[in-house]
């Protein structure tokens, strides 16, 4: 199924959530359905998903940023060893930034969901240590290395994605967040299984327990 039906059937399953929880509050309905809708493309972030690539910073954007701070390490360095001389700090920004240097010349596009997660991840960090945010940055990081309709498109997949939520709730409380970001991504699990005529494929719900398609 295409993203796009994804996400049209997710910010109907999250619309239908919003209406359930406050009827005569339309803005809790439409967030709901926004919620809905992205929830139901978070599957999709594993290799060669639809959502992957949407996402996905540019490999000519990350290697021109590696580029840009290794070099900007390395010039910050020369001016600092004519003040301090050789110090453990200079020798450990100095080999930060060689190694962006060496890396941006090795980098691969399938890689750069890697480095999106890893970006998220340090988003989190800054945001007080965000639980949330990291938990999501892990999310991605795993997801790129799982081939498409594995472990994101199971049960497994859905629970992580409600314990991240779940904690995203804790810090910034959203009317609707847990329950419509839930059954936005059950949705794509229920859109994808062979039960509809157009799927060929269907997915392991419970996978590695079971691997049979539904």
């Amino acid at each position: 199924m295409k993203g796009s039906s994804h996400a049209y059937i997710g910010a109907a399953t999250g619309g239908i959530v919003g209406f359930q929880l406050n009827p005569t509050d339309p803005i809790t309905i439409s967030t709901s359905a926004i919620i809905g809708s992205i929830s139901a493309l978070v599957p999709d972030l594993d290799t060669n998903g639809a959502a992957s690539n949407r996402i996905t910073l540019s490999k000519s954007f990350m290697q021109w940023l590696m580029h840009l701070v290794g070099m900007g390490l390395l010039i910050a360095i020369v001016f600092q060893y004519v003040q301090t001389g050789i110090t453990p700090k200079i020798l450990l920004f100095a080999g930060i930034g060689a190694l962006l240097l060496v890396v941006s010349r090795f980098i691969k596009q399938k890689r750069m969901l890697t480095l999106t997660g890893l970006l998220v991840m340090a988003i989190g960090f800054v945001l007080h240590q965000s639980i949330g945010i990291l938990l999501a940055g892990s999310y991605i990081i795993i997801a790129s290395f799982l081939p498409h309709r594995s472990y994101t498109h199971s049960i497994i997949g859905l629970a992580f994605y409600t314990f991240i939520l779940y904690h995203i709730n804790l810090q910034w409380p959203i009317d609707g967040l847990i329950i419509a970001g839930t059954a936005g991504y059950a949705s794509h699990l229920i859109a994808d299984m062979k039960l509809l005529p157009v799927n060929r494929r269907g997915v392991k719900l419970f996978a590695p327990l079971w691997n049979k398609e539904w």
